[in-house]
């Protein structure tokens, strides 16, 4: 019999079908193997156990198939639990792709809920942000204090339309502390219907792009502002020429006693005064014609200060440092000397008449390449050597607005001024090749920095300095400036 039934099971797991074992010589360690083989039951013959051997097969028939409905279910549980662990396996892999795109793609990318928190970002955001990002983060704290309100309004019109949106905001990179503008793009992730809303988005860096666009504004803006002032300007002249050629005219002809000499005098000086305001108006148009020359930048500098020294109050201070071993450059004295006036004049009157002080410096500074640079004339300052300019102020400080305004020709604050100093500043600096940068806030002063490049002076034999003509406007070189307007 056991034999038989090994046969049976030779192969399987389990006996074929239900088998219920009848002997006549069996004992309790035939019965144990028999068990353990599979079989149902076990009787030794005898009279009882033909009466019971029908309800011991049905029961072990019964029990047979109870047995198979547990493997066949057993089998199913596993195929079931092999299909979960290909599907947790292919979820795993999808995830770690999206986890691999996300990182390398070069937006700062999030998901965040409907509140703006932040659920995941990747690396490059907590990298740029310097956030922690074991903790929630609002995508609200991320953005300026100026452009908050901007980001709630395109974020609560994004949850009721449940479509993407777009909205400009500047971002505070760690690592310099600097806000950069960035375009943050958001899609709503689809859901079930009562789950809750969650949001996917990515921050771009834009601020190039918006460097390059307020640059090109600001040469459009100087081209065509520049073309009127300069006719005007020569249209005016043309005039002034009559006036004062009648004016010197009639003053050579009549004595000195005569009832017109003061008015006429009145008239020529006047005039002289006009003929000034055209000359600044034509060096903000840049139609003046420069000269180059080696000139002694430090000596110019004190120069350009003393002449205004007696024309800034007395309860403003002012200081001049100059660097050692600045070697001569090649630039046009005189309209250099105006340009350190006028800012120092213009700082002296964004002081007014508080105490305060004017501080003008000279040095030398290196433009690394691909360093960006702010130049108000509207293009970067090329890479090399260059001689710095600046007169910083401990004024009211300018807002945005005003320092978009400050260079443009009659713009002034003050209401006996004519608001062409800075405006001549700009147009003499962009004729000799240099550039200006502006950095002012309410409250904290004003700094202008005027950069020219730093070509030494090489004397040649021989040459007429006297007509070395340097209309250098397709040269340029950087400035920096921070002042209220003049």
């Amino acid at each position: 019999g056991l034999q038989m039934i090994r046969l049976m099971h030779e192969g399987r797991e389990f006996l074929p079908c239900a088998v219920v074992m009848l002997t006549g010589i069996g004992n309790e360690e035939i019965a144990v193997e028999a068990m353990k083989l599979g079989v149902m039951d076990y009787m030794a013959k005898g009279p009882a156990s033909s009466q019971a051997l029908s309800r011991t097969v049905a029961s072990a028939v019964q029990r047979f198939r109870l047995q198979q409905e547990i493997v066949e279910q057993r089998l199913a549980l596993e195929e079931r639990n092999r299909e979960l662990e290909a599907i947790r396996a292919e979820l795993f892999d999808e995830k770690e792709n999206y986890r691999i795109l996300a990182e390398a793609i070069p937006q700062l990318v999030w998901t965040a809920d409907s509140e703006g928190g932040i659920h995941y970002g990747n690396q490059r955001l907590w990298d740029f942000t310097g956030k922690a990002h074991t903790r929630l983060c609002l995508i609200e704290s991320l953005a300026h204090a100026d452009d908050k309100a901007g980001l709630q309004k395109k974020w609560n019109e994004g949850l009721l339309s449940g479509g993407a949106f777009e909205v400009e905001l500047r971002l505070r990179r760690a690592q310099d502390q600097a806000w950069r503008w960035h375009l943050m793009r958001t899609a709503r992730i689809p859901t079930a219907e009562n789950e809750p809303v969650r949001w996917f988005g990515t921050f771009t860096d834009i601020e190039e792009q918006k460097r390059a666009q307020q640059a090109l504004r600001q040469r459009e803006k100087l081209d065509s502002v520049g073309l009127l002032a300069g006719g005007i300007a020569h249209d005016f002249n043309n005039l002034l020429v009559g006036i004062m050629g009648g004016a010197s005219f009639a003053i050579d002809t009549v004595e000195a006693d005569h009832v017109a000499r003061p008015m006429l005098d009145i008239v020529l000086r006047s005039s002289e005064r006009a003929a000034q305001l055209t000359q600044q108006l034509l060096a903000y148009a840049g139609k003046i014609e420069i000269y180059l020359e080696p000139a002694d930048i430090a000596r110019v500098l004190h120069d350009g200060c003393n002449a205004v020294r007696g024309s800034i109050a007395r309860h403003i201070e002012l200081k001049i440092e100059t660097a050692p071993g600045i070697p001569p450059i090649e630039t046009n004295e005189g309209h250099l000397r105006q340009v350190v006036a006028n800012l120092v004049i213009n700082a002296a009157e964004a002081i007014g008449e508080d105490a305060g002080a004017i501080r003008v410096r000279l040095e030398r500074e290196t433009v690394a390449d691909g360093k960006p640079q702010s130049n108000v004339l509207g293009y970067e300052l090329s890479a090399g050597e260059y001689v710095l300019i600046e007169v910083s102020d401990s004024g009211p400080g300018m807002d945005d607005q005003m320092k978009e305004q400050i260079f443009d020709p009659f713009f002034t604050t003050k209401f006996t001024g004519r608001g062409l100093g800075l405006a001549a500043v700009q147009g003499i600096v962009r004729a000799l090749g240099g550039a200006i940068r502006v950095s002012s806030a309410t409250g904290r002063g004003s700094t202008f920095q005027v950069l020219l490049p730093l070509r030494e002076a090489v004397p040649e034999p021989g040459a007429d300095r006297n007509h070395q003509s340097a209309m250098l406007g397709g040269e340029r070189n950087g400035i920096e400036a921070s002042d209220a307007a003049s």
